[in-house]
């Protein structure tokens, strides 16, 4: 399995909601990762600040009774003046050989990266109301009954292609708790109302709702594709009984912190985060970035990642070997051309002209790997939601994601990876 890492069963501990927001840094300066060896606790930490002449402005770490465990030192430092890691000859018996790593912080236009083509394109009733069902002669006899269950309005085109109303009699992801690491969620959409059982925002450092509610639309937008209510309404999602925590990462322009996404990722792990939607991505390889991700999915949450929208390599998180990455296809078994390609894919998902939950009411249909990864992430979620996070941590549920997969004709492994997931198959 390309993620197999050992599961580290430990007990998390529930963090209260952090104090002051982190400030900005002042003019004139530049912020710093300090990223410190996973088994380093708080007493190593400080003698490796001290040494290095530096005082951290927060400490992003993990919680809990773990062995091995994330921890990194926020920074600034006057600009112009550069901070790396410590030579090897410096490191023997040292405070400095605690030290993982150290990067510049990075402020990126996440959304802009990973969702190149993410525009509203105008509302097709006719195509919306006329959904894409699976040919007879590809569906089983107990496929067939769910005919009338396809063909209910709120059901678009992407949720019908992965076979979502397929495996609703058996599992909706009850329970299953979903991060969507993003711009936050509009806790006021009808679609979403009761759906979010909570958030943090990395901006501000707290768990106040109105500090993680969406003011950009792409966070609930692909909160919609993951959960939104079966209702006879609006849209429904892949899992739509599964519950959402708003990890509010971005701003409203889709920019963000590099710190603040790696702040985003520890907060759902260290929170029993079963599942992790990051629609999202850039051509920024962080260390400290694939430290935290190796740390969530050694901790047991299954990270799901766009592929990116540049149509060439894949961006980061989904580049990392430990992220479930999902590329994009149209209505027509296609790959999406602006989709991201390379080894690092591990399934396609539908992703243009996908019809979700607009900001501030009502929806509206947009393109990207953005909107292909949440279809992964519920389907991700109705494994879970079967005990398969059980059996083999990530590497169960992406063993049972295989399973229920099918290649593309036409396509190449690097533009579908495993292929298409059927939910009936991943249920039955």
């Amino acid at each position: 399995m390309r993620f197999a890492l050992k599961l580290m069963i430990a007990a998390l501990i529930a963090a209260p909601a952090f104090g002051n927001p982190l400030p900005a840094a002042a003019s004139g300066t530049q912020r710093w990762i300090v990223t410190f060896k996973p088994t380093v606790k708080d007493a190593g930490r400080q003698q490796a600040l001290s040494a290095l002449g530096v005082t951290a402005q927060t400490v992003i770490a993990s919680q809990g009774n773990t062995d091995t465990g994330f921890s990194a030192a926020i920074v600034d430092l006057p600009a112009g003046q550069t901070l790396t890691k410590p030579q090897a000859a410096q490191l023997a018996g040292s405070p400095l050989a605690n030290i993982a790593s150290i990067e510049p912080d990075q402020r990126v236009k996440w959304i802009q990266q990973a969702d190149l083509s993410f525009q509203a394109t105008p509302f097709n009733a006719a195509a919306f109301a006329g959904l894409k069902f699976p040919r007879a002669g590809s569906m089983s006899a107990d496929m067939l009954k769910y005919g009338a269950a396809f063909a209910r309005p709120e059901i678009t085109w992407g949720v019908n292609r992965v076979h979502a109303p397929a495996a609703w009699d058996t599992t909706q992801g009850q329970g299953v708790k979903v991060a969507v690491i993003d711009t936050g969620i509009d806790l006021h959409q009808q679609d979403l109302y009761g759906e979010v059982d909570g958030g943090y925002s990395a901006i501000t450092k707290t768990e106040n709702p109105a500090d993680y509610q969406d003011d950009n639309g792409h966070g609930t937008h692909v909160s919609g594709i993951i959960a939104a209510h079966r209702d006879n309404e609006g849209v429904v999602g892949v899992a739509p009984k599964a519950r959402l925590y708003a990890v509010k990462v971005l701003g409203a322009d889709g920019s963000g912190n590099l710190s603040d996404v790696i702040d985003g990722i520890i907060w759902a792990t260290n929170h029993g985060m079963q599942v992790a939607n990051m629609s999202l991505g850039a051509p920024i390889d962080s260390p400290a970035m694939h430290e935290a991700i190796q740390y969530a999915a050694g901790m047991g949450m299954v990270v799901v990642a766009a592929a990116g929208n540049s149509g060439g390599a894949v961006g980061f998180p989904g580049a990392y070997p430990e992220v479930v990455t999902v590329a994009a296809s149209d209505s027509q078994d296609r790959v999406a051309p602006f989709s991201s390609r390379g080894p690092a894919v591990d399934f396609i998902a539908p992703g243009v002209d996908i019809v979700s939950d607009r900001l501030g009411g009502g929806v509206v249909s947009y393109s990207g790997t953005s909107m292909a990864t949440p279809m992964v992430t519920g389907l991700a979620a109705l494994s879970i939601s079967q005990g398969w996070s059980g059996l083999g941590g990530p590497d169960g549920v992406m063993a049972q994601l295989v399973r229920a997969a099918t290649p593309l004709p036409g396509l190449t492994t690097d533009e579908q990876g495993h292929g298409m997931i059927d939910a009936y198959k991943l249920v039955h």
